[in-house]
């Protein structure tokens, strides 16, 4: 028997409609005759089967719930970027992994006249966007400013006589082997929108730094304690060292560790402060009162208040980004647009309040262009985008 002429977008609706329970007659027979073709197939099929099964079935794209849709985040599957807005569903299907859209109440308009977007035209989003990168501005104590993106193979000396370098992973790593340990000295790492950076302090913990984000700290850690400060979101490494607590100060909030991974979202611009714990445990204090958080659990606060809502969580969801996935898990198209626009650096409005508050769960890989990433959530929400002078306009045709 020859090889099959069949193609993987139609093998991949035949195995969603097999788990659907709803395949013909004649798929039920072409689906086997491909399973016996290569025993890769099986393995392939049950990937796929086991995708669908825990993203449920796909339901009319003209009601607000919808199941089973946007992005399959796994390395082994690609499909090549296309501009035109009419495409066959199951294209996409490659991708799939989860989105669920529901209608709430919003509260935001934009001020624009909405006639003035056309909707229906085909744009190309990367003419006005740009995929994020490892970059950012290194503040030295005597005030000098270091393009790290620009000065890839230079090595800085601080006046305590710390050296500062960059390793194959472009990671910034600070030397602990200085003796001067008189005074202080800090350095200042700020991270662009569209940019991201992670570095190897002096002490040997490890820090990632998400777009619009900056973090102030010593380039030697002397007495009992060792403090940075933190503006936006970083995932933290830190190196154990029980007689010398680690702690990072954002706004009112502290958080002391021993040892330990864990996310920190403390953005100037959002009203609350979100610190997610991989592993090790950490003691937060805000205005007052203190928190200990355990593994698996997510710490929130609102500026300005003490009280932290506690509650177990997907902590991958809060840490993917420093692994290249956005992940989502019913979060509002407004979140995820905010997200966007630090990645792609743009700016998004919205035409009516209720897209703000559209809820996707799913994933997205941080290296595809911003136009895959829009026309994904195009096909899956009843939703769409436009350009109207350089800003990103969602919405739909009145």
């Amino acid at each position: 028997m020859g090889k099959m002429n069949i193609s993987q977008e139609h093998i991949i609706e035949l195995i969603q409609e097999y788990q659907q329970g709803r395949i013909s007659e004649e798929g039920f027979q072409k689906l086997q005759e491909w399973l016996n073709e290569d025993e890769a197939n099986a393995d392939e099929f049950a990937k796929y089967l086991a995708l669908f099964k825990e993203s449920g079935a796909l339901s009319n794209l003209d009601q607000i719930q919808k199941e089973d849709a946007w992005l399959n985040i796994s390395k082994s599957l690609s499909k090549p970027e296309k501009k035109s807005k009419v495409r066959r569903l199951h294209t996409w299907l490659p991708y799939a992994a989860a989105v669920v859209v529901l209608f709430t109440v919003g509260y935001f308009m934009i001020e624009q006249v909405r006639t003035d977007y056309d909707f229906g035209k085909d744009y190309n989003f990367a003419e006005i966007s740009s995929i994020g990168s490892k970059k950012a501005v290194l503040t030295l104590e005597n005030g000098q400013k270091v393009n790290l993106e620009e000065n890839d193979k230079e090595l800085i000396t601080e006046a305590d006589g710390t050296l500062i370098q960059k390793n194959a992973d472009s990671e910034l790593i600070y030397d602990n082997a200085s003796s001067a340990k008189d005074r202080v000295i800090y350095n200042q790492i700020e991270i662009p929108r569209g940019g991201e950076y992670s570095l190897v302090l002096a002490d040997g913990t490890k820090v990632w730094l998400n777009s619009e984000s900056s973090l102030r700290y010593p380039v030697q850690f002397v007495g009992n304690k060792r403090k940075v400060e933190l503006t936006g979101e970083a995932y933290f490494e830190v190196s154990h060292n029980p007689d010398m607590p680690f702690i990072i100060a954002s706004h009112d909030t502290e958080i002391k560790v021993l040892g330990t991974s864990f996310n920190v979202s403390a953005y100037h611009d959002e009203e609350h402060i979100s610190t997610t714990l991989v592993e090790g445990s950490v003691e937060l204090s805000c205005l007052g009162n203190k928190e200990l958080l355990k593994p698996g659990f997510q710490a929130t606060v609102k500026k300005g208040d003490n009280r932290f809502k506690v509650e177990r969580v997907n902590t991958n969801l809060y840490t993917s980004w420093k692994d290249g996935v956005f992940r989502y898990k019913d979060q509002s198209l407004e979140e995820i647009c905010h997200q966007l626009s630090r990645w792609y650096n743009v700016e998004f409005f919205f035409t009516d309040h209720r897209y703000r508050e559209y809820r996707f769960t799913g994933a997205a890989k941080k290296n595809k262009s911003l136009n895959f990433t829009l026309e994904m959530i195009e096909k899956m929400a009843d939703v769409q985008f436009a350009i109207k002078d350089d800003k990103i306009i969602v919405g739909k045709p009145e």
